[in-house]
């Protein structure tokens, strides 16, 4: 059976970003993954070179696992090189952002995100995962979400035949920040615009139980058609704790009935990172393991029942 999990930067190893990282590769391996979500730098505005990007292919590929997906950065995140030498306030990177009003800034973003797609597709994954940020202001009014989309708009725009000659897709994960019906019309708008063969779903089942509550399948039940990638992790409904699944209070069947009813192709992506759990890395992923078998066994028997 496949099974997926992301795969996080191990800080305590001083050499995080090619040992450590291998020594995760290998336990994820050995607890039975078949599939990683490459997610180092997801969030940062770092740009991978030329001999990193073939040397992590490399890598992956010789501790005998494939790419599910990658975690692409919009320039938006709290990683840093420098903060305040007065009170060390952290002060948010926001110079590659491509939903900024200024053209600088959002061409240098288009930049960012290219070089996430093209690591995409150098280590085979099949699409990008990328978080557009929002709160419930932004479809206030007309101007207050054609202030907001316009920038997106222009550097999606820019971004669509750079993705297609690399052979990946744009997934858009729903975050928390706003109210479920807020992220519904986020992906009514990209969707209106955009086709399947540009822009996807990730869904997130954590994000979603906090924002949508207990049993509430709306955005799978209208945008289920365009579900390509997937966030699986459990809280307790109030923080974005991405505990394992059967951790938390995620009802696990109703959520993998709504994930069995959409094309997307398994496996599903475990995006738990060890830090959360007092485990060993070992002893982590091959709980993580046993859960994600329990998981793809619901959707495999409820697929079933549709034949």
């Amino acid at each position: 059976m496949e099974t997926c999990i992301t795969v996080w930067p191990t800080p305590k190893h001083p050499r995080w970003y090619d040992e450590g990282m291998r020594e995760s590769l290998g336990l994820i391996r050995e607890a039975g993954f078949t599939h990683v979500n490459f997610t180092t730098d997801g969030g940062s505005s770092y740009m991978f070179s030329g001999p990193e990007i073939n040397f992590t292919a490399r890598m992956i590929h010789d501790a005998g696992l494939k790419v599910k997906s990658l975690h692409a950065s919009n320039g938006r995140n709290g990683i840093l090189e420098v903060s305040s030498r007065q009170d060390r306030t952290p002060v948010m990177e926001t110079r590659r952002d491509i939903g900024s009003p200024h053209e600088w800034q959002r061409l240098s973003g288009i930049e960012l995100v290219q070089n996430r797609v093209a690591l995409a597709a150098a280590l085979g994954s099949p699409d990008a995962i990328l978080h557009i940020e929002i709160d419930d202001t932004v479809f206030r009014s007309p101007e207050t979400e054609a202030a907001f989309f316009d920038p997106f708009w222009y550097s999606l725009d820019a971004l669509e035949p750079f993705c297609r000659a690399h052979g990946v897709k744009i997934a858009v994960e729903n975050l928390l920040g706003a109210s479920a019906d807020s992220w519904v019309l986020l992906f009514d708008r990209l969707f209106q615009r955009y086709d399947a063969s540009f822009i996807g779903m990730c869904f997130d089942t954590g994000h979603w139980f906090a924002a949508a509550g207990p049993g509430d399948m709306t955005l799978l039940d209208r945008h289920g058609d365009r579900l390509i990638a997937t966030h699986v992790h459990d809280n307790f409904g109030v923080m974005d704790e991405h505990l394992l699944p059967f951790d938390g209070r995620i009802d696990w069947p109703i959520y993998m009935k709504a994930i069995a009813g959409t094309a997307c192709e398994m496996p599903l992506n475990l995006e738990t990172p060890p830090d959360r759990h007092n485990l060993p890395e070992s002893a982590f992923f091959k709980r993580a393991h046993r859960a994600a078998v329990q998981l793809e066994t619901m959707v495999l028997v409820e697929r079933g029942r549709k034949t």
